[in-house]
């Protein structure tokens, strides 16, 4: 077995070669860029915080759809103004404190981007999709692009998974959209009844093929709440909520007491084949079926006039890959729009360490991180 010190001594060794080619090559961005990945994907060498001052992070408000909205903002020292970006976090339960939140926070600042965290308490504590989501981001732009420290003319918008496809639709506003520079689109779904379907069969679905897809926790506890709530008896809902979120099993009679819906939504829960999940997601309410099309960027991808950048995990338990796949493919004729699928992340979360794979995610990450990073300089 390989020391530990000889492999930190590789990756740093590799490090140096990339910011040596990228100096060579691509310049001040490619060596930025270089700098960037290492921060991000947390290597053993991480030189970016030798060369570049510590952020400002300050909390602010701003009114929205909520009230009155909480976000964190993170941007380098002095009055420069500054390409900026808002990111939506999704479900994340640790909200804006979560560590790799305020790493990433610091490394994109330190390559010259402001960014706004914006962080929903409806889905990251509740584990419910937020249909005002897309409204909040809209209201955190304008107010963003107003910021002194902030060039209006390169403001973008982006997020992670639910954050990401609600970037995607806020983007598409008429109030922003011949504005909005870029999207960062982070794991996002496509169309959101596929997803619901996806995770109820187990099923990953792309190209007319089906292939296992086994959801986290966090996606199969988002189904469960947005199913409960198209029951329409209370009590049948408090069953459920034992059941699907606290964890405790159904009594007998309690399963045979259950009416038809309650049925149907049991069985999409307890999981099943892929034709009887797209049977009996048909039989809910249409008022489900139209809350799902509105959070779903298929349904308003057509509007969006910015340049869309799609980074996502082929082995992503939270949003089936195929999603990212598809969203990409739905924008082949518009153009505009870059694609990377990486393949060591477990959603948005470094899942493998090994330091030759994370040299290998580096060099994706770079690729795909070199246009940000290029238009901050």
């Amino acid at each position: 077995m390989v020391a530990a010190w000889l492999l930190k001594l590789l990756v740093g060794t590799g490090a140096i070669i990339a910011m040596s080619m990228a100096f060579a090559f691509q310049g001040r961005t490619g060596i930025r860029t270089v700098l960037f990945a290492m921060e991000v994907l947390e290597m053993p060498v991480r030189p970016q915080t030798w060369f570049i001052a510590q952020p400002l992070c300050h909390e602010t408000h701003y009114p929205s759809a909520r009230g009155i909205s909480v976000g964190h903002v993170y941007r380098l020292p002095g009055g420069k103004p500054r390409a900026a970006t808002v990111l939506s976090l999704g479900i994340t339960g640790d909200g804006m404190e979560d560590p790799i939140v305020v790493n990433l926070g610091n490394a994109l600042a330190r390559i010259g981007v402001v960014v706004l965290f914006d962080w929903s308490p409806i889905m990251g504590t509740e584990y419910h999709l937020e249909p005002d989501e897309p409204e909040n981001l809209v209201a955190a732009f304008l107010y963003l692009e107003r910021q002194e420290y902030v060039d209006p003319q390169r403001v973008g918008l982006g997020g992670f998974c639910v954050g990401a496809s609600s970037a995607l639709i806020a983007a598409a506003d008429p109030r922003i959209r011949e504005r909005v520079y870029r999207i960062s689109a982070f794991g996002p779904y496509n169309n959101a009844e596929d997803v619901v379907i996806q995770t109820a069969s187990r099923t990953s679905v792309y190209g007319g093929e089906s292939t296992p897809w086994q959801p986290s926790d966090s996606t199969k506890r988002v189904l469960a709440n947005e199913l409960i709530m198209t029951l329409e008896c209370d009590d049948e809902a408090a069953i459920f909520m034992r059941r699907y979120v606290g964890g405790k099993p159904l009594a007998p009679e309690e399963r045979d007491s259950l009416s038809p819906q309650g049925q149907a939504v049991a069985r999409l829960l307890d999981g099943v084949e892929l034709e009887e999940a797209e049977s009996l997601y048909a039989t809910l309410p249409s008022s489900f079926h139209t809350r799902l099309a509105m959070l779903s960027p298929v349904h308003h991808i057509g509007e969006v006039r910015a340049r869309i950048l799609v980074l996502n995990d082929r082995n992503d338990r939270v949003v089936p890959p195929a999603e990212s796949r598809r969203l990409v493919e739905s924008l082949r004729e518009r153009g505009n729009v870059r694609h990377t699928e990486l393949r060591a992340f477990d959603h948005v979360t470094l899942s493998d360490r090994r330091p030759f794979t994370l040299l290998g995610e580096a060099v994706r990450l770079y690729r795909h991180m070199y246009e940000i990073v290029r238009v901050a300089s």
